[in-house]
């Protein structure tokens, strides 16, 4: 199997961009060797940090204690909010409860 030579520090870079971890060991007297590579979480970034759908209901107020804007770099924009259990919940920051619940707690 043929590696093109240009590939070769190109898949290095991304190995080294994104953390990798290799192990080596040993089968069967040395004669193969096996590598593995462990890909870590990329960025800072965690996709639990990122809205991918919004809920369909609206919250009771007074279970909502907290709450936080998803990261510009998410996919999609979102209001976190955090309940009275610890509960995250998301929501589509252009819904207009959503606004009102954000400047009660801006207010208070």
């Amino acid at each position: 199997m043929k590696i093109s030579v240009a590939a070769i520090p190109f898949f290095l870079l991304i190995t080294i961009a994104l953390g990798t971890k290799t192990e080596s060991s040993s089968q069967t007297g040395g004669k193969q060797k096996v590598v593995k590579i462990q890909l870590k979480m990329g960025g800072p970034y965690h996709p639990s940090e990122c809205c991918f759908t919004y809920t369909t209901y609206k919250i009771p107020r007074q279970r909502i204690m907290d709450y936080y804007e998803t990261n510009s770099q998410c996919s999609k924009p979102g209001i976190v909010f955090i309940t009275k259990r610890g509960h995250s919940i998301c929501t589509n920051p252009s819904d207009e409860w959503v606004q009102d619940y954000i400047k009660d707690m801006e207010e208070n």
